[in-house]
């Protein structure tokens, strides 16, 4: 086994370990970190599918900008929030495990159907292309989605601290 097969593996393991966490979890917190564990994995296999411009926006977008929002919305229900106890009992870890493995399974029986072939010509863009296209071709959207998240992140910072009053 190669380093690179090493790496691919733990990423995959990663990924699913931190969904696992994420869906079994009984506290939203851990289920918070099981998230960003699941998206940093994807981030890992996006760069050892050498897609360094996904892997950072991965990171950027969904480990940074939606697990801030997420926490957001932990603060509003209030940290120590756990699920009815219900929710984690072994009947329900049987059947997401049994979901799991027929889920796996299925993806490698494409996997070993689809012929794979010869890559086609390749689409080379570099980073520098698409950082200039952000700022020249599309700077209004680009400045149009930060505004959102600005607004996103005073609601969220307003709500709480009206919530905190009237408690």
């Amino acid at each position: 086994m190669n380093p690179a097969e090493f790496v691919f593996i733990f990423m995959v393991l990663m990924t699913a370990a931190g969904a696992l966490i994420t869906v079994l979890s009984g506290s939203v917190i851990y289920a918070m970190l099981g998230l960003v564990t699941t998206m940093f994995g994807i981030a890992g296999l996006y760069v050892y599918l050498n897609a360094p411009f996904l892997a950072m926006m991965q990171i950027l977008i969904y480990v940074g900008a939606i697990t801030i929002l997420i926490a957001f919305a932990i603060m509003l229900a209030g940290p120590f929030y756990k699920r009815p106890r219900e929710w984690t009992t072994t009947g329900k870890l049987v059947a997401s495990l049994i979901v799991s493995l027929f889920s796996v399974s299925l993806f490698f029986k494409l996997l070993m159907k689809t012929s794979w072939g010869e890559g086609k010509e390749v689409f080379a863009v570099t980073t520098k292309e698409i950082g200039r296209a952000l700022f020249d071709r599309y700077a209004l959207p680009f400045e149009l989605i930060s505004l959102l998240i600005v607004v996103s992140i005073i609601g969220a910072i307003m709500l709480a601290l009206l919530s905190k009053g009237e408690k």
